[in-house]
């Protein structure tokens, strides 16, 4: 089967569809540009977590998909200083009186190009800041953040560039809640990290960094049968400056390998409470509440974009199959940086 691309409704709201004949994909450029489905075509199998309903998908948004976040988890009361600008952003956790997540994945995003040839597809969306005045009045910005979907074979690749229009540095933090749907009692989960930040009772991080107890296991890979995670890790990549999570599925057969670029400082991984049949490991830029932590910019990640200037930020997905197709190489394969 050829690549193909068809514009769809998924449950109600206008999105697209495109495919080969090894993934078929989602996008919902009204919920925030998000790629909310993932096919695995040679098993048929789901691979992220999908809303039965609109109304399921708006109770809990960031649990779906691949929402996009900007910026990342927990700002202290929705507070913080950067440069010579106070932000208040709204407070949307009530419970632990903090802002969550962002502005953009929860809104509409636009549609800037679909492009199809024999080798690859391409999706561009787009989100302007200028076109939401709620967004402008908590983070006085212009920004446009510009999203690149590429498929090719079993390969899905993500570029984002996060362009500065406004005459001041924009404080820059970005990351995605990837939600795998994730067998707990036949799979196992790898991730090569070092340290982990210690984190308050309000989940945001005290500043110091410990050691991890199943930091060997973990970096060889590990069932996750018992074990309940809202974890900040700090990343420790190879020495191309990339890092892989990996999930492999052992009734399937089916391996992901999800790799970021050097952007991506650090990983949150979640799992609500350990038995819901998902994991969330999430890249960031930034550590959770960097702004308001009180260590070098150089390990929390924070940074700024100058005026008129851009940042640029990549991820790679790729799906193979251990058992339909052993001889297959992901892991210090270079496949990724035929890319953008």
């Amino acid at each position: 089967m050829k690549n193909y691309v068809e514009e769809i409704s998924f449950l109600e709201e206008a999105a697209i569809k495109a495919g080969n004949e090894q993934l078929e994909i989602i996008i919902v450029p009204g919920w925030g540009s998000n790629l909310i489905s993932m096919v695995d075509k040679k098993t048929n199998t789901e691979l992220l977590r999908v809303p039965s309903s609109s109304a399921e998908f708006w109770e809990y948004p960031v649990l779906f998909g691949t929402p996009i976040l900007f910026p990342p988890n927990r700002i202290d009361k929705g507070k913080f200083h950067f440069g010579e600008r106070t932000y208040q952003f709204d407070i949307n956790e009530q419970d632990k009186q903090n802002h969550i997540h962002g502005f953009v994945h929860t809104r509409k995003w636009d549609v800037s190009k679909i492009e199809v040839n024999e080798e690859t597809i391409s999706i561009i969306t787009k989100f302007d800041s200028s076109k939401h005045e709620d967004v402008m009045v908590q983070f006085p910005h212009h920004f446009i953040i510009r999203m690149s979907y590429i498929l090719n074979d079993n390969l899905f690749a993500k570029k984002a560039e996060i362009m500065n229009k406004s005459s001041e540095v924009l404080p820059f933090g970005f990351g995605y809640h990837t939600s795998f749907l994730f067998p707990v009692e036949t799979s196992l989960f790898k991730l090569s990290v070092d340290k982990r930040w210690k984190l308050n009772e309000r989940f945001l991080p005290t500043g110091e960094l410990e050691d991890i107890s199943f930091r060997d296991e973990l970096n060889k890979g590990m069932s996750l049968s018992g074990m309940k995670l809202d974890d900040v890790f700090l990343s420790n990549p190879n020495n191309k400056g990339l890092q892989t999570a990996q999930l492999l599925y052992g009734s399937s057969g089916i391996e992901i390998n999800y790799t970021v670029d050097q952007s991506f400082k650090h990983w949150v991984v979640y799992n609500k409470d350990g038995k819901s049949g998902f994991l969330c490991p999430e890249p960031y830029t930034w550590v959770t509440n960097a702004p308001n932590l009180n260590v070098k910019a150089e390990l929390t990640g924070i940074q700024g974009i100058e005026p008129g200037d851009k940042k640029i930020v990549r991820t790679w997905i790729v799906v193979s199959h251990k058992k339909l197709d052993s001889k297959t190489t992901i892991l210090g394969g270079n496949k990724h940086e035929l890319f953008f």
